[in-house]
């Protein structure tokens, strides 16, 4: 993912509470603009010129700033020449701003014609109609799609209910970092493709090192993201569980299941029981905190790709990647942005022909220099798609779960704090008794899934 894509991981909870203060005040058919004050910074169009002729212009919204606009701004001035009927302005806010913002232009009636999301926050704009169905576009006569163009498990975080409302831009699994330097200073053989639970819970107390002989560590055998709980659904689906019903109505029997239990149990057992891991520097910072991997003091770290352009530029680490171990069965999650077209853009024609372009075969050749692209072809033509770094990543995509968010808009308002909470509390307390945690965040979720009904 290109490097400043702060907005995706927005927790679940606050992109809740925004969409529906916002959406609550404007109603289904906004007229007037919320109360909502955005920074000075918020929004820094390319240009604003008046439109040349019977030139349309369209607006583009987009949480990326700083560098990751560059991407935007190449694949636009090669848009604008083939299309010189359409003048595009790219609006970046590059702070955590980004969705109060666009929901406060929606509630205003004067949005961005194509807008950006992340994956997390699809069923709650797309339930609030705030984009427009893409099908119409995707299978017309004059500018049609084809959606096999993307790589496996891609294209399916735009749905919602069946229906296609955003297209991809990049895209990014869990997969496991390690140093091999330290591997090899320890002579631990490198983590293989396949490798499993057992597996990895061996590589990891092979890497444990008390060099002082203090009665500490100090190298970790893995980093792990704290109660990241975006991250942990990987550890439940590998245990073979899922966090809600498939239909969105049921936490109770699915966040207390033996599975859920297990995933959290062998989780909280590397920090406390097999000592492994350094707890998080940071519970309330994104990923825990920890500094242990960067600075060469622990062999792994379960993480996405944003980091990775400055990991293969630290000196402390030679960086191999491997995907996540198999559990009871293989798994892996997907985090994910895409645009879509505002369900209020007076200009939906031209805004699908810059879509279409934006995020397909000719963007993705601009995208694939910043990110992981998301057209197969671009994947394959460019070696991505077997390089022994970037092939982990693509070829994780084989092994996605579905996500508790897919299957329920009220995920973020009800059960992930109560799920954050559970791992917080196991983390930090090694007598928890984490069935018993579990059912009572099981029931919470459930009391607060029913109070929203």
């Amino acid at each position: 993912m290109i490097k400043g894509h702060r907005f995706t991981r927005a927790t679940n909870a606050a992109i809740c509470a925004s969409i529906a203060v916002l959406f609550a005040a404007c109603g289904s058919t906004p007229t007037a603009p919320v109360a909502v004050e955005p920074t000075a910074a918020a929004i820094a169009p390319t240009a604003a010129p008046a439109p040349e002729g019977t030139k349309t212009v369209l607006r583009v919204g987009t949480g990326d700033s700083g560098e990751g606009l560059t991407p935007h701004l190449a694949i636009i001035e090669q848009f604008e020449k083939d299309n010189p009927d359409i003048q595009v302005q790219l609006e970046p806010v590059g702070s955590g701003d980004y969705y109060a913002r666009i929901l406060t232009q929606i509630a205003g009636g004067n949005p961005p014609d194509i807008l950006q999301i992340g994956d997390d926050a699809v069923p709650q704009f797309v339930q609030k109609g705030a984009f427009a169905e893409l099908e119409p576009f995707i299978t017309s006569a004059t500018y049609p799609l084809d959606s096999n163009i993307y790589l496996p498990g891609v294209f399916e975080p735009g749905k919602w209910q069946g229906k296609q409302y955003l297209l991809p831009k990049d895209f990014s699994p869990l997969a496991i970092y390690y140093n091999k330097k330290l591997f090899d200073q320890y002579d631990v053989p490198y983590p293989n493709d396949g490798w499993t639970w057992d597996d990895f819970l061996a590589t990891t107390q092979a890497l444990t090192k008390d060099t002082t002989g203090d009665g500490k560590p100090d190298v970790w055998g893995v980093q792990l993201p704290g109660p990241w709980t975006s991250g942990f659904e990987y550890w439940v689906a590998a245990a073979g569980g899922r966090l809600v019903s498939e239909d969105g109505t049921q936490f109770e029997g699915f966040m207390n299941s033996p599975e859920t239990t297990k995933a959290v149990q062998f989780y909280a057992d590397l920090y406390n029981t097999y000592k492994v891991a350094p707890l998080p520097a940071d519970m309330n910072a994104f990923g825990g905190g920890n500094s242990e991997f960067d600075s060469g003091t622990a062999a792994m770290r379960i993480f996405g790709r944003w980091p990775q352009s400055g990991i293969k530029e630290n000196p402390n680490i030679d960086l191999g990647v491997v995907g996540p171990p198999v559990g009871a069965k293989r798994a892996n999650v997907l985090f994910w942005g895409g645009f879509g077209i505002s369900a209020l853009s007076p200009h939906k024609e031209e805004a699908w022909r810059f879509l279409r372009y934006y995020v397909g075969e000719q963007g993705a050749q601009v995208w694939k220099d910043w990110a992981l692209p998301t057209v197969k072809s671009v994947a394959d033509t460019s070696g991505q798609s077997n390089d022994p770094i970037e092939g982990v990543w693509i070829g994780e995509l084989n092994y996605l779960a579905p996500r508790a968010y897919v299957s329920t808009p009220s995920w973020g308002a009800t059960a992930d704090p109560a799920l954050r909470k559970v791992l917080e509390q196991a983390i930090l307390d090694p007598e928890t008794d984490i069935a018993a945690a579990l059912q009572t965040a099981a029931t919470d979720a459930q009391k607060a899934l029913e109070d929203q009904e």
